[in-house]
């Protein structure tokens, strides 16, 4: 259990692979919805393409193991340190890692395999279950793998007043080798009028072998309008094998942020 969630987790911090193929039919806004529905989602996309080229410096994760009182019984903590090379390419560094305050750097360095932000994962490998974050729904690229349509409901998330987009996107992941087609489903929430990405949440179809629920809430940084990015990731769940259940609680954050070169 704990390490079917490690797996995930480390690839959703750490793995960039190139989004594959999806469904190409995608459905218009519903008519009922707020007007300029689409118009606005656009505005969410128009904001990614501007806003791809920034790659953080540093990753933190921490991983829980919950007990039935959302108690932690189990902390894993993992830092990672981002640079980018000559080449262009991002090299990542396992910097430290601690399990229950214990210090396991070095037998996490000769466990993990990290591959940078840029590079597809292993075909081969047998342990592979990832969501890759540089996937994405706002992706111009992949739109024709996207459903969404406005649902009338307005919030205020971090002082921004934001409008609820119910939302599908098809994907594709590496599991145990083998490409296999994957769905988003959930929520994305846009600032009203700029169409800004404040926050989206989702969960998987289908989902990794023994977890039986799984929900994933990315918070992106909107203090600059010229610098939209991914702060936080937090996965929660439950799952187990038989009659043992465990819940999860996963936290990524991206921090020290920099803007690749133009080429």
């Amino acid at each position: 259990m704990n390490k079917r969630i490690a797996a995930l987790l480390l690839a959703i911090a750490c793995s960039g692979s190139a989004p594959g193929g999806g469904s190409e039919a995608r459905r218009s806004p519903d008519p009922a919805a707020a007007p300029g529905a689409h118009g606005l989602w656009q505005k969410a996309v128009d904001i990614h393409r501007r806003n791809r080229d920034w790659y953080p410096e540093k990753i933190s994760v921490l991983s829980e193991v919950l007990n039935r009182r959302s108690e932690p019984t189990s902390v894993t903590q993992i830092f990672f340190s981002l640079r980018l090379g000559a080449d262009g390419r991002l090299r990542t560094e396992l910097t430290r890692a601690l399990k229950n305050g214990e210090d396991t750097t070095e037998k996490m360095r000769s466990k993990v395999t990290i591959r940078s932000p840029g590079e597809g994962l292993d075909p081969d490998s047998e342990n592979t279950y990832s969501v890759s974050i540089a996937d994405s729904p706002f992706n111009p690229e992949r739109q024709k793998a996207v459903s969404f349509s406005a649902s009338g409901e307005k919030q205020l998330l971090f002082g921004h007043v934001c409008h609820r987009f119910e939302f599908t996107y098809q994907t594709t992941i590496v599991n145990k080798g083998e490409r296999e087609k994957l769905t988003w489903s959930g929520m994305a929430w846009l600032e009203e009028g700029s169409g800004l990405p404040v926050k989206l949440e989702f969960s998987l179809s289908p989902l990794p072998s023994r977890i039986r629920s799984l929900w994933a809430i990315y918070l992106y940084d909107t203090a600059r309008p010229d610098k939209w990015v991914l702060n936080k990731v937090t996965i929660s769940g439950h799952g187990g094998f038989l009659f043992i259940t465990k819940r999860f609680r996963t936290t990524t954050t991206f921090s020290q942020y920099r803007r690749a070169p133009q080429k």
